[in-house]
């Protein structure tokens, strides 16, 4: 699963400049805060509705915004995460003294794969996908 993962995103560095995971959302709602001139970070209060991830959850999507291009070589601020949702359009970030950090649009498998991880799913070696 890491592997798949790992090619997705090194695909999307080499076929597209804008972040992987900018597409197929209506990430209208959160355009002020995913433009290139938002702040760094914004206040949690200033976001949608908000649903508090797990520690698994919040060191998953760590990983996770660590990958997305540009790729970054330290570790984003923060010591949870959010998940924000506005009509169809997810955005999770990372909170830092409850200032949404690290933001990125969840794309649907981003989503499913969230939900897994909160739910404690594994998965062995050999397991199809």
């Amino acid at each position: 699963m890491k592997r798949l993962i790992a090619a997705a995103f090194a695909a999307g560095c080499l076929v597209s400049p804008a972040p992987v995971f900018s597409a197929d959302n209506d990430a209208g709602a959160f355009d002020k805060w995913l433009s290139p001139d938002a702040p760094a970070c914004v206040p949690v209060s200033a976001v949608a509705t908000l649903t508090d991830l797990t520690p698994e959850q919040f060191q998953f999507v760590r990983a996770l915004y660590i990958a997305i291009p540009p790729i970054s070589r330290e570790l984003p601020p923060g010591d949870h995460a959010i998940m924000a949702s506005s009509g169809g359009a997810v955005m999770v970030a990372l909170v830092a003294d409850d200032q949404a950090c690290a933001r990125f649009l969840a794309p649907d498998f981003v989503k499913t794969m969230l939900a897994e991880v909160g739910e404690g799913m594994t998965v062995k070696v050999g397991t199809p996908l």
